[in-house]
């Protein structure tokens, strides 16, 4: 078996489309989803401690877990410059700030996110029988299966990430 992901469906060639009898769009996490995503990229940084994950992941409307992972990358370039800046100033060097929730809020303010949708894959189905769609349901053959246990997995890997948290 052979499983393949990407988030530009419609950069895929006719070679591999033929070669991958099926095919199913996971979806964009919702906002829970987005709030644990930015748990664990985060997790083992230095961030403060009161930040609001789930309001961030709010502000997130429509990023995939990659867009969060640049967020978070980009947000933890303000400590650096911080620091580069008080070097500059003639100040004595100390370790970075902490991430804060203002960092995260200002690269947001300021990114965007991957404008892959649904109407991409629905373009993809008739170079692919595997991209057909459902004419009934207007769903692709076992999407919301595989949607559901996409969520399953998820759900299962932070519930064993917290039972190893636990003391």
């Amino acid at each position: 078996m052979v499983l393949a992901a990407t988030n530009r469906p419609s950069e895929l060639d006719e070679a591999v489309l033929q070669r991958l009898p099926q095919a199913f769009e996971i979806g964009i996490p919702d906002c829970r989803e987005r709030a644990e995503i930015l748990k664990v990229i985060l997790r083992g940084e230095r961030v403060e401690d009161d930040i609001d994950y789930v309001h961030i992941a709010s502000l997130c409307e429509g990023y995939t877990g990659s867009d969060l992972l640049e967020l978070c990358k980009k947000a933890a370039y303000f400590p650096i410059r911080d620091l580069l800046d008080q070097e500059k100033n003639g100040k004595k060097s100390s370790p970075p700030r902490t991430l804060s929730e203002s960092d995260l809020e200002r690269v947001i303010a300021t990114s965007k996110k991957t404008k892959v949708a649904a109407n991409e894959y629905t373009g993809l189905s008739s170079q692919s029988p595997g991209w057909s769609r459902n004419s009934e349901s207007g769903d692709y053959p076992a999407q919301a299966a595989i949607s559901e246990l996409s969520k399953l997995v998820v759900s299962q890997i932070l519930n064993i990430q917290s039972d190893a948290r636990e003391p």
